[in-house]
């Protein structure tokens, strides 16, 4: 069974590094480690207004796992220089971070451990388990509970512990309020302690800390340990009508399970999970551990059961990198997406389903800018799908919209499913071509999208933007293969547009370039938006003006943006495709390999030596577009219509010093299929999993 690399054992406190995140892709935690360190809670779809500019975006929930530890009467929150972080360990293949730590008060140590986990087999749970040990006789206490000091928001009055009916086991329950008051959460909790029959126990509405909190008080022994188990609910109303009643459910079924029983699920899953480990032959140990912590932290932050997709940092966040406002942005569709759709493809299914519920609200934005069809927005908020962009910025980022229905035709070419093809992909495709229909304007060149954004993000609007048009393209040839799919009759000015998009090229280099009247030395003019049209969009262009486009992107721009976020994590497959592998791999170290952040090895925004820009990670759009770029753009693998043999449409094309990328299971049409992609093979292998 395939095992990913995890990060090496620290012993002391990471100075300066953000607190290791755990996710399971429904709730989100920054977990400090130590008791008078503070921690975050995030959870998908518990929206809020920034309390700095009034945007709708996240809402931070209290901390879901509030510890603390007391020794004759003091405790380690009050006493932090006498505590000391031993020794913590991120273990990947499990989810859990364990984390030693001592407290010394007097003549008596303490020794406490913790695990902490987000069980992904009852997602809207939290989990710690707190064991304490010390080296003579002592008075202990032990609280544990929920902790919203210092979170924008307010809570209902505090319920009394629920401890009967179907709450039978819960230590209590609240509604928590967001900045703003527009969206509500339920929070509950429960615990259990172990080894000392004779412990007083007391549950507080709010102890001196300000905590919801449950304390465990009892005559220690240098023989014996001690363990308590805290579980926490977490339920956004986007999920449930009265959250709080069903938090408090959901935290008595995880008492009635037990932190053991969710441990031993949650471990199983995973196993699961890293059987579509990348496997990199040639690799060193370091891009080896690269890779696992990439795709450790993309399945750490999607799940089946997410109702509200993704963030550009997942479910992460702390307080001086909240500038997205946790909006779900095209990065998701374009470069989260596809290393799903073969890797845990219910996970990308939920991540698409935000946005056909979102539908209608598309098809409003396109609507108050006088189109027919659907236009999704730039920034869309977490609860409403709406545009929430902050400040004033124009509309012309067109390329949103066909980059969300490109991603649910890649979903019915990888699963096969003419249902979902039928009832969910066909009204977001045949939307979005509605949409283009009216974007377009015809011309003696052909059709053209005018003033117009595309990836680089450069506010003065330009004329038949490459990544623009040739997304549009691949868009409406999509739409049509759907519509033959189930049996639709589609408009032929689909095609007829897809055919006659102007695509901007230089004559001397015939590479497509960014736009009409590109130039390389133009603010901005270095990123690879034709490249990017190529792959990971699809357009299909002559192999000539292909590695022409690819040379243009990794030879010329390549210099120019290479350390910038987004698209640098792609540039390596640029130089791969033009013939350059050792090209490849240095742009692989300078576009990825200089943005991973230690210890826990989290894909920054920006590289390390930005040392001007706040650690922001893990950042979804370059470990997405690394892992994309790994799966699909190094193997050659392209997913259509055809057979999944036919997938394979361009060499195999691997950096320098790479023999091979394998993957023990991808899903394939809903199948186990392992993959195989060896370097200057004429195809990636497609073929059926052991099991």
């Amino acid at each position: 069974m395939p095992t990913p690399s995890s990060p090496p054992a620290l012993k002391g406190r990471a100075v300066g590094a953000l607190p290791p995140y755990l996710s399971n892709g429904v709730v989100g935690l920054r977990w400090p480690g130590l008791p008078h360190l503070p921690g975050i809670t995030m959870v998908g779809g518990f929206a809020g207004l920034d309390p700095a500019d009034g945007v709708e975006g996240f809402g931070r929930a209290p901390f879901a796992l509030a510890t603390d530890v007391q020794i004759d009467g003091i405790w380690a929150s009050a006493a932090p220089e006498w505590t000391r972080i031993v020794e913590q360990r991120y273990d990947f293949a499990t989810a859990e971070l364990r984390t030693v730590w001592t407290f010394r008060v007097g003549d008596v140590k303490a020794t406490v451990e913790t695990v902490v986990f987000c069980p992904r087999g009852v997602p809207a749970l939290v989990a710690c388990d707190i064991a304490v040990r010390v080296d003579r006789p002592a008075d202990i206490a032990i609280a544990a509970g929920v902790d919203p000091t210092e979170v924008p928001g307010y809570a209902d009055s505090h319920a009394q512990p629920q401890d009967q009916g179907p709450n039978e086991g819960v230590d209590g329950r609240f509604l928590w309020h967001s900045a703003g008051d527009i969206s509500t959460l339920g929070l509950a909790y429960s615990t259990q302690f172990r080894g000392s029959p004779s412990a007083d126990r007391e549950a507080a509405s709010r102890d001196e800390r300000g905590w919801f909190s449950t304390t465990y008080r009892f005559r220690g022994r240098s023989d014996r340990g001690y363990r308590l188990s805290l579980l926490t609910a977490l339920v956004p109303v986007l999920s449930h009508a009265r959250p709080d009643e069903e938090a408090g459910r959901l935290a008595a079924l995880g008492a009635k399970r037990g932190l053991d029983g969710l441990r031993d699920e949650n471990q199983l899953l995973w196993q699961s999970a890293w059987r579509g480990r990348i496997e990199i032959d040639g690799a060193d140990a370091r891009w080896q551990a690269i890779v696992d912590a990439s795709l450790f932290y993309l399945l750490s932050s999607t799940h089946p059961s997410s109702l509200a997709s993704t963030s550009l940092f997942g479910l992460a966040y702390w307080p001086n990198y909240h500038y997205y406002h946790g909006h779900v942005m095209w990065d998701i569709e374009t470069f989260s997406v596809p290393p799903l759709l073969l890797l845990a493809p219910d996970a990308a299914h939920a991540l698409l389903d935000y946005r056909y519920r979102h539908l209608t609200s598309a098809h409003h934005n396109a609507a108050m800018h006088g189109w027919r069809g659907a236009m999704y927005p730039w920034e869309s908020c977490p609860e409403h799908g709406e545009e929430a962009t902050p400040g004033a910025r124009p509309y012309t980022e067109d390329h949103i919209s066909t980059d969300v229905a490109l991603a649910f035709a890649n979903y019915v070419h990888a699963t096969g499913d003419r249902d979902y093809a039928r009832r969910i992909a066909w009204p977001v495709l045949r939307s979005v071509a509605e949409w283009v229909v009216s974007r377009v304007t015809r011309s003696a060149r052909g059709y053209e999208i005018r003033g117009t954004v595309g990836p680089r993000e450069h506010y003065l609007a330009v004329d038949n933007n490459a990544y623009t048009n040739m997304a549009a393209a691949q868009t409406m040839r999509e739409a049509a293969e759907c519509a033959r799919l189930i049996g639709e009759d589609a408009p032929t000015a689909w095609l007829e547009i897809a055919d006659g998009l102007v695509l901007p090229r230089d004559k001397r280099r015939d590479a497509i370039i960014n736009h009409d009247g590109a130039r390389l030395l133009e603010e901005q003019g270095g990123v690879p938006e034709g490249a990017a049209g190529l792959f990971p969009v699809g357009y299909r262009a002559s192999s000539h003006i292909e590695q022409a486009t690819y040379r243009y992107a990794a030879v010329e721009q390549a210099p120019m943006y290479v350390g910038a976020p987004m698209l640098s994590a792609l540039v390596p497959v640029y130089a791969a495709r033009a013939g350059d592998p050792v090209l490849a791999r240095e742009l692989l170290e300078r576009g990825y390999g200089d943005f991973i952040n230690e210890p826990f090895l989290e894909p920054d925004e920006y590289p390390r030596a930005r040392t001007e820009r706040p650690r922001a990670s893990p950042m979804f759009a370059n470990l997405s577009g690394f892992l994309t770029g790994v799966l699909y753009g190094f193997t050659g693998i392209q997913l259509g219509p055809e057979q999944p043999d036919a997938w394979s449409r361009h060499r195999v094309a691997l950096p320098d010093g790479w023999r091979a990328i394998r993957v023990e299971r991808v899903w394939v049409r809903g199948k186990g299929m392992s993959l195989e992609a060896r370097a200057g093979s004429d195809r990636a292998q497609l073929v059926p999993a052991a099991d």
